[in-house]
C-alpha cells in the first residue's frame, strides 16, 4: 500500500496541471462548437433547400450557397470540419456553392471534408467514403469566363477516395474508386480506380 501511494504521489508531482486544464477547456470548446454549428447549419441549410442526410455534422463555419433551381445533396454521416479544433493543418472555411440554374453538387455517405472549396456550374459528384483534406479546391469551370476558357465540364469523384491537403481538382476530371491523391497535387486528367497518384500534374505512381 505504501509503495502504491508513493507511486501515485510521484505521478501527481510530475503532472502538468496547466496543460491538463487547458486540454479540458479545449474539449469543452470543441463540444460546444460541434453542438452549436451542427444544429444551426442543419436548420439553416434545410430552409435553403439543401438536401441533408442523417447525422450530418458541421464543425465550424461552413458557407453553402444554392443558386436558384440548383441542387446540393449531402448524404448520411458526413462531417464538415472548418475549425482549428477539428483539423490543425491550415484549416479554412468550407465553401460549397452552385452558380447556375440546375447545377448539381452531390456528396455521398460517410464523407469527411475539411476546409474545402467546391464550386459547380454543372456537376460535381463525390462518392461514398470520401476523405478530402484542407485547402483542396474542386471546380467544374475556370472562373473569369471573359478571360479564360468558358467551357464547363463535370467533375466525378468515385467511392473510397482520399484526397490530401491543398489539392486542385480541375474541370472535366474523373477520379475512379479506391484512389489516393497525394497532398498538393493538381489533377488535370482522369485517374483510374485502385491507384495512388501524386504530383503537379498528378500522375499514377502505384497500383493498389
Amino acid at each position: 500500500m505504501k509503495h502504491l501511494l508513493e507511486r501515485i504521489t510521484a505521478k501527481l508531482k510530475k503532472a502538468d496541471w496547466s496543460a491538463e486544464a487547458f486540454r479540458l477547456l479545449r474539449d469543452w470548446e470543441q463540444a460546444w462548437v460541434h453542438f452549436s454549428c451542427t444544429h444551426w447549419y442543419r436548420y439553416k441549410y434545410r430552409l435553403m433547400g439543401v438536401q441533408l442526410g442523417k447525422n450530418v455534422s458541421f464543425n465550424g463555419h461552413v458557407s453553402i450557397s444554392r443558386f436558384k433551381h440548383s441542387t446540393i445533396a449531402i448524404g448520411d454521416n458526413c462531417i464538415f470540419n472548418s475549425h482549428e479544433l477539428f483539423n490543425t493543418r491550415g484549416i479554412r472555411k468550407i465553401m460549397i456553392w452552385t452558380f447556375t440554374d440546375y447545377a448539381r453538387i452531390e456528396i455521398g455517405n460517410n464523407a469527411g471534408i475539411s476546409g474545402v472549396s467546391i464550386n459547380a456550374c454543372k456537376l460535381v459528384k463525390i462518392g461514398d467514403n470520401a476523405m478530402i483534406g484542407p485547402g483542396t479546391v474542386i471546380y467544374d469551370e475556370e472562373g473569369h469566363p471573359d478571360r479564360l476558357n468558358p467551357d464547363v465540364k463535370p467533375v466525378i469523384i468515385g467511392n473510397n477516395v482520399f484526397i490530401g491537403m491543398r489539392c486542385i481538382i480541375t474541370k472535366g476530371v474523373t477520379i475512379g474508386d479506391n484512389v489516393v491523391i497525394g497532398a498538393c497535387s493538381i489533377v488535370t486528367k482522369d485517374i483510374p480506380s485502385n491507384c495512388v497518384a501524386v504530383g503537379a500534374p498528378c500522375k499514377v505512381i502505384r497500383q493498389k
